[in-house]
């Protein structure tokens, strides 16, 4: 994913400086200033898109046969203007993070059982607050920190308590990613990295209400780490 990032910040920062155009104002018609560029970075609107969810750090591998999630997320969001270049967007989105895991067999206590696949779903209210400027009048990058509540997790079908099952109800990290803009509509990708620790340390993390280790957790350096897809509409101020 940071490799993917990585390569769609260097093709905006190639990308040729576009003409304006008529038609529908965008959510950043700001004002050209003499500078030849349109930038509209005062307004707000509401976006949403697709999540490809994993999880990442040196405790992870303790989940078997461990996938990505595919899921979703879905806001709104307000940006004001400093410049034809910057500009300060905050974001509350409802997203789903999490990962998938297959079919395992799981040795507990000298009992073995198979544990059959399922997703295990981690649903936050998540606040990006972004620093946004502008590469050229339709392409911009996107960087700043996000903090997150845990309101949710689901475990397969089953509803799982935050606290009884150790689950940390604040996560934290960091946001980068692109955007292109036609009119008032947007399309954006970003790489969320997650640095807050989702389990506390000796959580024992059950399947079907077995438990995946006696002792618990011992390694809890488990993060979140998202791939973002999404779609807005905005309108100007």
């Amino acid at each position: 994913m940071k490799t993917t990032l990585l390569l769609l910040l260097l093709a905006a920062g190639a990308a040729p400086a576009a003409h304006a155009q008529g038609g529908a104002l965008s959510s950043k018609d700001y004002g050209d200033s003499g500078t030849g560029y349109a930038s509209g970075n005062t307004g707000f609107g509401i976006k949403g898109g697709y999540n490809v969810s994993d999880l990442r750090g040196s405790g992870s591998g303790i989940f078997p046969n461990k996938n990505s999630l595919k899921a979703f997320n879905a806001g709104v969001y307000g940006q004001m203007g400093f410049s034809n270049f910057a500009s300060l967007q905050v974001e509350l989105l409802y997203i789903r993070k999490g990962f998938h895991t297959d079919q395992a067999t799981v040795t507990t206590g000298g009992t073995t059982t198979t544990v059959g696949a399922r997703d295990n779903r981690l649903d936050y209210l998540e606040l990006p607050i972004l620093f946004v400027g502008n590469v050229t009048e339709t392409i911009s990058f996107h960087v700043g920190p996000q903090v997150s509540l845990l309101t949710k997790v689901k475990s397969g079908d089953e509803d799982l308590s935050l606290k009884a099952n150790g689950y940390n109800s604040v996560d934290y990290g960091a946001i980068g990613g692109v955007e292109a803009r036609l009119g008032p509509a947007r399309l954006g990708v970003r790489y969320d990295l997650g640095l807050g620790k989702i389990y506390k340390n000796g959580t024992v993390v059950k399947y079907n209400n077995t438990a995946l280790f006696a002792n618990g957790i011992t390694d809890n350096n488990i993060h979140n780490q998202t791939f973002q897809v999404y779609l807005g509409i905005g309108v100007r101020r």
